[in-house]
């Protein structure tokens, strides 16, 4: 198979894939031979292979899939021994000897894991039988997973094709309306990967079969639409070969597709808000309801004399956090990840200083040399990196100064106060996180302003440039009006144009300045008509209304989740109300009370209250953590943003059990 695209640049400034993972060639050849002989066998696991790009044959991929999973026999064995050797005393534990023939001597019984391997014929058939399964069993998953692997990435690449489309489209529309040759637009489509995403990808590709391989542009659109694992794309790849071959006007294509695509798109937020509104009230039911009820129905079967502490623990230790993090992962794999640039290059902070040399003159300019220079200049260089302004740009810094902070302040508590290890681990969670919710928060507020008003501002551009104005002078009059929190950036915008730079540079740097996902989609639609021509009205409008779209669905999104935010805290405080009700009203009740004859044994008897109210305090501030998590990624699409409800949902736990429960800190 010819080698793909990737991320490593070649000679002709494009991406390359290679398949570098190591297999012994004997294994290539057998399966190749294997392979011609039968290629219809194998014809789905080639398909499958092309439309996630990922750059093998089938002959080498099929020994990928031997080659590995024998590699980890022994690993695959080890674990199987484990496993046989429970399964061995767990059945010699619950079951008699089958083997009745043999001296009655042989069945003697030893607790130790030996003693049963030896003493018990049929324990140990088991146990050999047990390993052998498990064995095959590892090996047979470990080699169906490699085979199945590139149908997982096919669809993952399928819904992230499907979901950068539409912005693809804008792109183009807004290069064609400037006069932008076809396989031109093709390969800046491809170029800007970072933006473009699998689209890119598979633009690259056209572009490959052009250039490289030397086939007219007609014949690669074909291959990549019959490759495509979208069939949006292919859909899409087919209507414009036949505009091609038609002689037709591609600009009024894209602007049909765009236009069709605003619809289907508009259609799937529908589909997409009805259905995160399915998933929280899944959440809450399944995840905040239901081990809420479920330990209190086993408070009471443990008063009637069952052994349900091992599936209480269960239910709090193991159900609410994975279940949590499934829901969380479930979420986030719905929603579209935004990434904050469009190029391979952003701000990164510059920092000037003159190197003073010591020529011997002058002792005050003395170069510093030794341990202390590294210090010094480590210092330097930690207080520039941790300036406001860019600790508020990038949040996360802050927690360089925040962990070891957080760490130092859990083994104070502990070992001056000896405090529990609740109030320990929830201070550490505090002060780690507070100050990055704070700046997360601010930073996050700042650019919703910048996006908000951004569709307004390029509205405004695009109606002064419409009305005969160059997009220079346009910018230059649009710098003197209020844009609200564009104002400044369109004023360094229009000085970066006076100081020399190119207006394709002016919006890059706007771009750097910004950081923000909808920007970068806007920026890279003016920056590519701006290169293929002056006329740029279209692309504006095009940018304007593309931004607009997103942002709506956004609000969208936020409007319709804030309900199920607020939800999320009213069943939390639910929860919290019970447990403090059940507690002061029930089980407390429990530590003064004697057992009656007549209830004692095997009918009745008192749970222990302490363990109780520990049991029900974890589960408490484990419920709180993760639904805070979720009521963030429901809302904004982000972990970070569910960081604050999380955080608000401990320390009231931890202080509510404190003033109500008694719970000492």
């Amino acid at each position: 198979m010819r080698s793909l695209l990737n991320d490593d640049r070649d000679d002709i400034g494009f991406l390359r894939e290679k398949f570098s993972v190591p297999v012994p060639e004997f294994l290539v050849k057998f399966y190749r031979k294997r392979y011609q002989k039968s290629m219809e066998k194998y014809g789905e696991l080639e398909r499958n292979l092309i439309s996630a790009r990922i750059p093998a044959s089938v002959p080498r991929y099929l020994a990928v899939s031997l080659f590995y999973p024998i590699l980890l026999f022994p690993v695959f064995f080890v674990v199987a021994f484990g496993i046989s050797r429970i399964i061995a005393v767990w059945y010699a534990s619950k079951t008699g000897p089958f083997f009745t023939w043999l001296p009655i001597d042989v069945y003697v019984y030893m607790d130790t894991p030996a003693g049963i391997f030896f003493q018990r014929p049929d324990v140990f058939v088991v146990e050999i039988a047990s390993l052998s399964i498990l064995t095959v069993l590892f090996f047979y998953l470990a080699r169906k997973a490699i085979l199945i692997y590139p149908v997982l990435v096919k669809s993952q690449r399928k819904s992230k094709i499907d979901s950068a489309l539409p912005h693809v489209v804008n792109i183009m529309l807004g290069m064609s309306k400037g006069g932008t040759p076809l396989l031109d637009i093709i390969k800046t489509i491809a170029e800007e990967r970072t933006i473009t995403g699998e689209v890119g990808k598979e633009f690259g590709i056209i572009f490959r079969e052009v250039e490289v391989f030397h086939k007219d542009l007609i014949s690669a659109m074909r291959y990549v639409a019959n490759t495509t694992p979208s069939s949006k794309l292919s859909e899409f790849l087919e209507d414009l070969i036949s505009v091609v071959e038609g002689g037709g006007k591609l600009s009024e294509f894209l602007e049909f597709k765009s236009t069709h695509y605003l619809e289907e798109r508009e259609r799937f937020h529908e589909i997409f808000i009805n259905s995160l509104e399915i998933m929280a009230e899944v959440y809450v039911a399944i995840f905040v309801v239901a081990p809420l009820f479920t330990l209190i129905v086993f408070v009471v079967m443990g008063m009637l004399g069952e052994d349900v502490e091992a599936l209480s623990n269960m239910i709090v230790y193991i159900y609410i956090p994975l279940g949590g993090l499934m829901f969380i992962w479930l979420i986030k794999s719905m929603l579209e990840e935004e990434k904050a640039g469009w190029l391979t290059r952003k701000t990164i902070p510059m920092f000037f200083k003159a190197r003073v040399i010591d020529n011997g003159r002058n002792p005050q300019f003395k170069q510093r040399k030794g341990i202390l220079a590294v210090i010094i200049r480590g210092a330097r260089h930690l207080k520039r990196v941790l300036s406001l302004r860019f600790v508020i740009r990038h949040p996360e810094y802050i927690l360089i100064l925040t962990a070891p902070l957080s760490i130092g302040m859990g083994m104070y508590l502990f070992y001056v106060f000896d405090f529990r290890i609740e109030t320990i681990l929830g201070s550490v969670f505090f002060i780690l996180s507070f100050p990055y919710v704070i700046l997360f928060e601010y930073r996050s507020y700042r650019l919703r302003k910048f996006e908000n008003d951004l569709p307004e501002f390029l509205k405004q551009l695009g109606s002064l440039n419409e009305s005969g104005l160059t997009l220079v002078n346009a910018l230059k009059v649009l710098s003197t009006s209020d844009l609200g929190s564009l104002t400044k950036e369109v004023r360094n915008i229009r000085k970066d144009i006076e100081w020399g730079k190119l207006i394709t540079e002016a919006f890059e740097r706007f771009d750097e300045r910004i950081g923000s996902p909808v920007v970068s989609k806007v920026v890279s639609i003016l920056v590519k008509a701006l290169e293929a021509t002056d006329n740029v009205k279209a692309a504006i409008f095009t940018a304007a209304s593309d931004a607009e779209i997103y942002l709506d669905f956004r609000k969208r999104v936020a409007n319709e989740m804030f309900v199920y935010t607020v939800i999320v805290y009213i069943t939390f405080s639910v929860f919290l109300f019970t447990i403090v009700v059940l507690n002061q009203n029930f089980i407390s009740v429990f530590g003064n009370v004697t057992t009656p004859g007549g209830l004692a044994g095997i009918y009745f008897s008192f749970p222990d209250p302490n363990m109780l109210t520990n049991l029900f305090y974890h589960a408490t501030l484990l419920n709180g953590l993760f639904s805070g998590i979720v009521a963030g990624v429901m809302g904004s699409g982000s972990v970070k943003a569910g960081l604050k409800h999380s955080l608000i949902m401990v320390v009231v736990t931890i202080f509510v059990f404190r003033l109500f429960l008694g719970v000492g800190f």
